[in-house]
């Protein structure tokens, strides 16, 4: 995600440096910490374990510019955010709500307000006209919402991979036999086995939100297995009706 940042940031104008102990990708500049102290915009793109540590080290650095970051997890920042505030820092925070692989236009885009809204709106300028489906939030907000939806299709996803499995479903072997709901289904299930484990870990272990998510999940999952099977249909039309109403198919 870092050099997707980057090379957008370079094809706006900017010059692009970047602090990584790996070094900078090749046609990129290798800064230091020290350029952020004079940067117009810094951007914090490290795993989910470095965020709190790669923010620390750049508000360490007094910035005079612009500063954001793209975690897909924010409660362990909040406390960097309100220390960047108090030192009069233009701090924000983003989730962009895809993958690397992926062009901008009709893509989510979620702008956090880390309690300094013109710093939020900057960043909401630098990547107007891009194409992106933008709305800002709280910071605050953000792992409660993540968690109920991000980390629900994970969830989900997984324990649908789990029980292909477990029914012997060759998911290798589908042309010709497969429905255009079994295919949605592949292609979220594939994005989940393809991503980090430890990504996928982390998003849940450190949301806040995650455990009920589950919960919630397992007990849905329950009642619908209840209802589907009982001699009595009137039972799973009336729940199926509300949700309709509920979520907007109506």
């Amino acid at each position: 995600m870092g050099q997707l940042f980057a090379r957008y940031f370079r094809r706006r104008g900017f010059a692009v440096s970047i602090v990584d102990p790996a070094g900078a990708p090749r046609g990129f500049a290798s800064g230091t910490l020290d350029d952020a102290a004079r940067a117009d915009v810094v951007v914090i793109a490290a795993s989910l374990d470095q965020a709190p540590a790669a923010l620390a080290a750049v508000l360490a650095r007094s910035p005079r510019g612009l500063v954001f970051d793209i975690a897909s997890l924010k409660t362990p920042l909040l406390p960097l955010f309100a220390r960047a505030r108090k030192a009069g820092v233009a701090i924000a925070s983003t989730h962009p709500m895809f993958g690397p692989d992926t062009r901008f236009p009709g893509r989510d885009f979620l702008v956090c307000d880390a309690g300094d809204a013109s710093a939020a709106r900057r960043v909401a300028r630098l990547f107007a006209g891009e194409g992106l489906k933008m709305r800002t939030m709280p910071a605050a907000e953000h792992d409660r919402w993540v968690g109920r939806t991000m980390g629900l299709a994970h969830v989900a996803a997984l324990a649908c991979a789990g029980a292909l499995e477990r029914l012997k479903v060759d998911a290798f072997d589908v042309d010709g036999r497969a429905t255009t709901s079994f295919r949605r289904l592949l292609d979220l299930v594939g994005s989940l086995l393809d991503q980090d484990p430890a990504l996928t870990r982390a998003i849940q272990t450190q949301n806040p939100d995650a455990p009920r998510v589950a919960e919630v999940l397992s007990e849905e999952v329950e009642a619908f297995r209840a209802a589907l099977f009982a001699p009595d249909p009137r039972p799973l039309e009336a729940r199926i009706e509300a949700l309709r109403r509920a979520l907007g198919r109506r």
